[in-house]
């Protein structure tokens, strides 16, 4: 094979390292809260407040990344993503109050995951695997699942050798050292974009969804509002599965193992589920997402004591190969509609339902919980919430809506596909 014809599949495996390592020490940053609360002895609230700021940044930056990537490439994208990490994790290594790491964590480090993250990775991944991105996709987020299961026990017992600003720093020096280097020399433009001129300012060109176009068509808004009742429903579970388990008298040990089983799991469920979309249709692999994760939240749900542990075995078996591996659908469904040089500004303010969806289901699972006294409502609402995100996938699907959402087009363009 020419160097060409494996370019393709180098900058697949380029992205799974880089887009494995960022996201998986996002993944795995709960053992850095663990050592800060241990050294200031800082309230909870101080965790569950970060993890709200790291969303909110997230979802405010969205839009401006996908810009960014659009203007300037993914590959300059996540290199500046990097830099800003790598002064980000060293500015969290110098902390020594609670605003500092609110600062340094919630806001720098948390626009460097945003841009060393998805948005440039979907954008780069659909520019060289048009015809197969479900499966592409899922090898690099499943890359998220291999990464957190190195990173989180390997981040821990440096800490326990060096102390976690030792360990901070020595993170950005990897970063410097070698995912910048590897980012430059890999990553290039697609033959196609490369040889299509740039719109104006970075814009899409005739023929291709701007911003403005994807806003205003429905096709945009059911694909947001099934990302965001899944990003509900998913981060509610998240959130407070160990709660859970822990309440019905299981150890934090054996709770902590179990749903470290679920990384794994869910690595492959990504690969999986991106080739089903492929074979079949993202539709149908969508469905049969959703279709496991319920059986799975429905056995976490009737899980009430400790007599029944193949209900865990259940949850962890149909809720983790389904965790993640919906972001891989949405994706490449998104990319599908909207793929073109206005496509990361699109993805950007698409996966603002994220943080949104995310942030409002950790809360809602934690109220609900505070009304009832248990999570059967909490877990209950989740999986209607998820049941019901397939609805609006199926609606994105109809061939009525495209032709309708076709009419935003100028007349010339309405016979694109």
């Amino acid at each position: 094979m020419t160097r060409q014809t494996n370019r393709p599949w180098v900058i697949a495996g380029t992205a799974s390292l880089t887009f494995g390592f960022v996201r998986g020490l996002h993944t795995s940053f709960g053992v850095f809260f663990v050592a800060l609360l241990d050294t200031f002895h800082w309230s909870r609230a101080v965790t569950a407040g970060l993890q709200t700021a790291n969303l909110v940044t997230d979802a405010l930056v969205s839009p401006f990344i996908g810009r960014l990537t659009d203007r300037l490439g993914p590959r300059r994208v996540v290199m500046a993503g990097s830099v800003v990490l790598a002064a980000g994790l060293l500015l969290c290594s110098q902390v020594s109050t609670a605003w500092e790491l609110y600062l340094y964590f919630g806001v720098v480090v948390s626009m460097g995951f945003a841009a060393g993250g998805v948005i440039p990775h979907v954008v780069v991944v659909s520019e060289w695997f048009p015809s197969r991105r479900g499966l592409v996709l899922g090898i690099v987020y499943g890359a998220v699942g291999v990464g957190t299961l190195i990173l989180s026990p390997l981040c821990q017992g440096l800490i326990s050798l060096w102390g976690w600003p030792r360990v901070f720093q020595a993170l950005a020096a990897a970063i410097l050292i070698f995912i910048i280097p590897l980012v430059w020399n890999t990553y290039r433009p697609s033959p196609q974009s490369a040889r299509e001129p740039a719109g104006a300012k970075g814009g899409a060109g005739a023929g291709e969804w701007s911003a403005s176009l994807a806003l205003r068509s429905i096709q945009f808004w059911s694909v947001f509002i099934s990302r965001m009742l899944g990003s509900v429903g998913t981060m509610l579970i998240v959130t407070h599965q160990v709660a859970h388990v822990v309440d019905i008298g299981y150890s934090h040990i054996w709770a902590a193992g179990v749903f470290g089983v679920m990384a794994f799991v869910s690595a492959g469920g990504r690969v999986a589920f991106g080739y089903i979309a492929d074979a079949f249709t993202k539709t149908t692999a969508y469905t049969l997402n959703i279709a496991c994760a319920a059986v799975g939240v429905l056995a976490l749900t009737l899980a009430t004591d400790t007599s029944q542990p193949w209900l865990l075995y259940v949850y962890v078996g149909g809720f983790g190969i389904a965790f993640g591996s919906r972001a891989v659908i949405l994706s490449a469904i998104t990319a599908d509609i909207f793929a073109g040089r206005g496509f990361g500004t699109i993805f950007g303010f698409s996966v603002m339902s994220v943080g949104v969806g995310g942030g409002l289901g950790a809360w809602l699972g934690g109220a609900l919980h505070d009304l009832t006294g248990s999570y059967y409502v909490s877990f209950t609402v989740a999986n209607s919430l998820l049941l019901v995100s397939v609805l609006a996938v199926w609606i994105t699907g109809l061939d009525w809506m495209r032709r309708f959402d076709r009419r935003l087009w100028p007349a010339p363009d309405r016979t694109l596909d």
